[in-house]
C-alpha cells in the first residue's frame, strides 16, 4: 500500500499512544513525544455486518462511493471504571485509572532514514496469520465504544466482561497485533490503517507486510487479504515502525 503525504492520525490512536506508547511505536523509531491532530478527524466505530450483505454492496462502491463520515472528537483519556479489564492482562489485574492526557501538539518522530530496515513476513507465516485472524474474529463479540465505555471513540484491546471479549473494528485489530507479537512477529511488520467500507462506515484494520505486499487482517473477513483486493476506499495508514500516519497515495 503506497504512502502519500502526512495525515492526522485517528483520535483514538492519539489517545492510545498517550496511554501506552509501546503500542504505537517500535523500538526502531523515536519515542512518541506528541501527535498532531485536527479538530475534524475520522472516527473508527465500525462493528461490521453480514459478509454476504457487504459483498452485495461492494458492486456499487467504486461508481457511487459513500461520503466520508467526519466527526468532531475531543482527544482525552477518560477515567475508566475500576472493574475494566482488557484482553491480554496478566493475572486478571484491572487496568489502572488513566490520568488526563497532555495537550496534543506536533509529533516528533524518527525520519525514515533513522528507522530500521523494513521487516517482511514470508509465505510460510501466512498460515499463522490466517489462523490468528479467524480466532480473534470468532472470540471477540461485536460492540461499539459507546456501549462499552460511554465514549464516541476509544481505542483499546477488547474489553473482557464476564469472561467474554467485546470490541469494535480497531479493538479486533489491536488484539491481532498483540497476539502476533506474542507469536514472534516483529511489530515493525505491522501497522494500522483506516478505510471506508461499501456501507460507508469508517473502518480500522491491521496491515501485515509480507514479501508479496501488504495484507489486511479484517474483522469482516476470516482470511488475510491483499489490500488491493478489498473494495474499500483507503484513507490513511500508519507508517510501519512509526507512530506517524500517511495518506494512502
Amino acid at each position: 500500500m503506497p504512502l502519500g503525504e502526512g495525515a492526522a492520525p485517528p483520535p483514538g490512536f492519539v489517545d492510545l499512544c498517550q496511554r501506552d506508547e509501546s503500542v504505537c511505536v517500535s523500538s526502531a523509531a523515536a519515542p512518541v513525544m506528541a501527535l498532531a491532530a485536527s479538530t475534524g478527524v475520522l472516527t473508527t466505530s465500525s462493528v461490521g455486518g453480514d459478509p454476504q450483505s457487504i459483498a452485495r454492496l461492494q458492486t456499487d462502491a467504486t461508481e457511487n462511493p459513500a461520503p466520508l463520515q467526519v466527526e468532531q472528537v475531543q482527544i482525552f483519556t477518560p477515567a475508566i471504571d475500576p472493574t475494566f479489564m482488557s484482553s491480554g492482562v496478566v493475572g486478571g489485574a484491572a487496568l489502572p485509572t488513566a490520568e488526563s492526557a497532555p495537550p496534543v501538539t506536533l509529533a516528533e518522530t524518527a525520519a525514515p532514514s533513522e528507522l530500521a530496515k523494513p521487516v517482511f513476513l514470508n509465505k510460510s507465516q501466512m498460515r499463522l496469520v490466517n489462523t490468528l485472524n479467524r480466532d480473534v474474529n470468532r472470540e471477540v463479540q461485536k460492540a461499539n465504544d459507546f456501549d462499552l465505555y460511554g465514549l464516541l471513540e476509544f481505542w483499546s484491546l477488547p474489553r473482557v466482561i464476564d469472561g467474554k471479549m467485546y470490541g469494535d473494528c480497531e479493538d479486533y485489530a489491536l488484539e491481532k497485533r498483540r497476539r502476533l507479537i506474542a507469536a514472534g512477529v516483529p511489530a515493525e511488520a505491522m501497522s494500522m490503517a483506516v478505510a471506508v467500507t461499501a456501507r460507508g462506515e469508517t473502518h480500522a484494520v491491521l496491515l501485515v507486510r509480507f514479501e508479496s505486499g501488504d495484507w489486511v487482517l479484517d474483522n469482516l473477513t476470516p482470511w488475510a487479504t491483499p489490500w488491493g483486493d478489498l473494495n474499500y476506499r483507503w484513507i490513511e495508514r500508519q507508517a510501519p515502525g512509526s507512530p506517524e500516519w500517511k495518506k494512502v497515495a
